[in-house]
This record gives C-alpha cells, sequence and structure tokens, in this order.
C-alpha cells in the first residue's frame, strides 16, 4: 500500500510535538495535563504504526514488551492502548480508585490506587499504564517513531 507524505508527516508532527511536552518530563507535577497529551501521543503514534503496518515495515520489536495474549509486540501494544481510549475518557480527575491511566517516573514498584500492581525498570524512564500495560515514554515509544521514520527515509 502506498502511504501518502501528507498523512504519514501529520501524524510523525504530532507524534514529536507531543514528545517534546513539558507533560512528559519527570519532574512533571501530576496536576499536568498529561494524561490529554499521552492520550494524544498514542494516537500519533499508532496512526504511524499502522501505516508502516499497511505498508508491509511493522514495526515488531518485543523489548520491554509485555508479551501475553493479543499483545505480540510494539505495535500490538501501542493498538491495545489505543483502543482502550474511548473507554479512559470516563475516568473523573479526584476518582483515584477507578483510573486506569497511570504514570510512574523511575524506577519501582507497587500499587496504583485502582489496585493494579506495576513494576518500572530503569532510571530516567517514564513508565505510563493502562490498567496492568505498560509503555515507556524513550525505550518504546521514542523508538517506534525513530524505526518507523527509518523505514519511511527508505521508502515505506
Amino acid at each position: 500500500m502506498q502511504v501518502t507524505n501528507t498523512e504519514f508527516n501529520k501524524y510523525l508532527t504530532a507524534a514529536h510535538a507531543t514528545l517534546d511536552s513539558p507533560a512528559f518530563r519527570l519532574n512533571a507535577l501530576e496536576d499536568a495535563p498529561w494524561k490529554s497529551e499521552f492520550i494524544q501521543l498514542i494516537t500519533s503514534v499508532h496512526g504511524l504504526l499502522k501505516l508502516a503496518n499497511q505498508a508491509g515495515k511493522r514495526v515488531d520489536f518485543l523489548e520491554g514488551v509485555g508479551v501475553t495474549g493479543k499483545i505480540q509486540d510494539i505495535t500490538s501494544l501501542i493498538t491495545w492502548m489505543y483502543d482502550r481510549l474511548p473507554e479512559l475518557a470516563t475516568d473523573k480527575p479526584g476518582q483515584l480508585t477507578t483510573n486506569r491511566l497511570n504514570r510512574y517516573a523511575n524506577q519501582g514498584w507497587g500499587y496504583f490506587a485502582n489496585g493494579s500492581f506495576f513494576t518500572a525498570e530503569f532510571n530516567n524512564e517514564l513508565a505510563f499504564f493502562i490498567d496492568d500495560q505498560r509503555v515507556y515514554l524513550n525505550r518504546q515509544i521514542r523508538r517506534a517513531v525513530s524505526e518507523v521514520e527509518y523505514a519511511h527515509e527508505q521508502r515505506l
């Protein structure tokens, strides 16, 4: 399938703009607009990965991806998260026990207020969780965007 530069550039520009958001700094306050920024990021990265997949250049690395059930690689993890975004719209600020979207900076483990257990394996890294599924900002999302960019430069 032929990927148009216009469509590709739309998603790529949105992904880069969101990746550089102050809301994704390790020391960003919890009340920063990180949830809406995360939703925008997943939407644009999903668009990029979908275009790559349609062009036969699936981004399929497994590093750090909890491969269980339908989560097979980074593309399926981002797709799984993208598919959950409409459900997350029902999360209300201040209702911590029902929030399904959480984040954790640096290395650690524990339980979120909603009861989901989490682990984050790396210092200087931001991990996002929807329920018990985790994606790392730098090691996974930035890498996926870079791999799609490289494939596109090689004439995706």
